[in-house]
C-alpha cells in the first residue's frame, strides 16, 4: 500500500507536535510506503503526476493513480495555488482526503452555515451599513476574515470601529462573518477531532493571554463533551461523510459551533497526550480500511 501526503515543506514542520508527521511517521512504522510532496509539486501531463520524495528524501515521478490514497494536508491560506492542487487531485483516479471537490466548495468557516442552529448569531457580509446594524443589535462582536486561519485576522469589534470595517471589507469589497463575542472563549475553545463521523478526541484550547485560542498560544486541557456538543457532532456527522470528510476538526465554544477545519485540521498529538492515546493509530486503521 502506498500513500501520498501533499503538505507543506517538512523542514518548516514541529516534528513533536505536527498531526501530518505523527500520521506519516504511524503509517510507516505500519508497513505503508508513504511519500510526500507540496502542491508545487503536483502536475499533469497526459495523466495527474508529481514530483515526490521518499522516506529518503529521494524524488521519483509518480502517477497519482499509483498511491492508494492521498492526504491533502496543505495548511491554510486557501489561495489559488491552493485550489488549482484541488483541481489536478481530483484528477488522481484514487481517494484524495479530504475530497478536493469538498476543500473546493467549503470554505471553513461558511461550512459551518448549514448548521446554523448550532452557532451563536452570525452575519456574513460585505456592506458597511449591515455590519452596524448587526453591532448594535448584539453588542461587542468579533469580525473574522474568511480566509484566516489559527485565529489570525480575527478581532474584537465595537459599533464605533467603522475604520476595523472597512479595513475588513476592503472598504466593502470583501465579505466578513461576525459574530458576537463570547465571554467564555478566555477560558477555553474546544478543539473537537472527528473520523468520518466520529468523535476522536477533543482538547480545550485556553489562551495564556487575549482571547485567541488556538494550540500555538493556548494551554491544552483534558476536557469531555456535553450533552448538546454530542448532539452537534451526531448532526454533522452523516453530512461530513456524505461530502467525502474524512478527517475533521470543529471549533466549539459555550457549546456553540464556530467553525468546522477540514483543510489541515490538527490536535491529534496533544489531545494524545492528555488521554493517554495513541489516536495516530487508530487513524491510520482508519484509512487503512478506507481504501481497502
Amino acid at each position: 500500500m502506498d500513500w501520498l501526503v501533499v503538505l507543506d515543506p517538512l523542514e518548516g514542520l514541529v516534528s513533536r507536535t505536527d498531526t501530518s508527521l505523527a500520521i506519516i511517521n504511524q503509517a510507516r512504522q505500519a508497513g505503508i510506503t508513504v511519500d510526500t510532496a507540496t502542491i508545487e509539486n503536483l502536475f499533469f501531463q497526459t495523466h495527474a503526476a508529481v514530483i515526490a520524495d521518499d522516506r529518503f528524501g529521494t524524488k521519483q515521478e509518480r502517477a497519482l493513480s499509483d498511491y492508494s490514497l492521498i492526504l491533502m494536508r496543505k495548511e491554510p491560506p486557501y489561495d489559488l495555488a491552493f485550489h488549482y492542487a484541488t483541481q489536478l487531485l481530483s484528477l488522481a483516479g484514487t481517494m484524495v482526503v479530504n475530497s478536493p471537490a469538498a476543500l473546493r466548495d467549503f470554505n471553513e468557516k461558511l461550512i459551518a452555515l448549514p448548521f446554523v442552529r448550532h452557532m451563536p448569531p452570525t452575519l456574513v457580509s460585505s456592506d458597511p451599513q449591515v455590519i452596524g446594524d448587526f453591532l448594535v443589535t448584539h453588542g461587542t462582536c468579533v469580525i473574522k476574515s474568511l480566509d484566516s486561519f489559527q485565529g489570525k485576522a480575527v478581532q474584537k469589534i465595537e459599533r464605533s470601529d467603522q475604520t476595523l470595517v472597512a479595513s475588513f471589507t476592503r472598504d466593502g469589497k470583501q465579505p466578513v462573518m461576525v459574530q458576537p463575542f463570547l465571554e467564555n472563549v478566555r477560558k477555553g475553545d474546544k478543539r473537537v477531532m472527528m473520523l468520518g463521523d466520529r468523535f476522536l478526541g477533543a482538547a480545550m484550547r485556553r489562551p495564556k493571554r487575549g482571547y485567541h485560542a488556538n494550540f500555538a498560544n493556548s494551554d491544552a486541557l483534558q476536557t469531555e463533551l456535553t450533552l448538546k456538543e454530542q448532539k452537534i457532532i451526531a448532526d454533522l456527522g452523516p453530512w461530513l461523510l456524505e461530502h467525502g470528510i474524512h478527517f475533521t476538526g470543529l471549533d466549539l465554544i459555550d457549546e456553540q459551533l464556530t467553525e468546522i477545519n477540514i483543510t489541515c485540521p490538527t490536535g491529534i498529538v496533544q489531545i494524545s497526550q492528555l488521554e493517554g492515546r495513541q489516536l495516530v493509530e487508530e487513524i491510520v486503521d482508519y484509512f487503512v480500511k478506507l481504501v481497502s
